[in-house]
């Protein structure tokens, strides 16, 4: 992930098109290997970022991709929802 003195790149939030996933109990299992090979085919870095909401303490992974299309492929494949994020929703690791 392209950083500038621990800052976040601005262009993540240019166009944003993500997936929002919440991490299961015990973690993804095969399903992350799925999901990275899934960015890989269709030419996707892998940009990730984490969200812990504050209500019900859910951990979410969420997947930034540049193409909108393959954010709705991603989502419809690993039933999850595309979202816009506010800047400060999220730390990207």
């Amino acid at each position: 992930m392209p950083c500038l003195n621990g800052e976040i790149a601005p262009t993540i939030f240019a166009n944003p098109h993500c997936v929002r996933l919440s991490v299961p109990d015990l973690g993804f299992g095969d399903d992350l290997d799925a999901m990275v090979q899934f960015c890989w085919e269709r030419g996707e870095e892998l940009r990730t970022g984490y969200l812990r909401t504050r209500a019900d303490h859910r951990d979410w992974i969420i997947f930034c991709f540049r193409d909108p299309q393959n954010a709705k492929d991603f989502a419809t494949r690993f039933s999850e929802e595309v979202f816009v994020p506010a800047a400060d929703d999220f730390s990207f690791s």
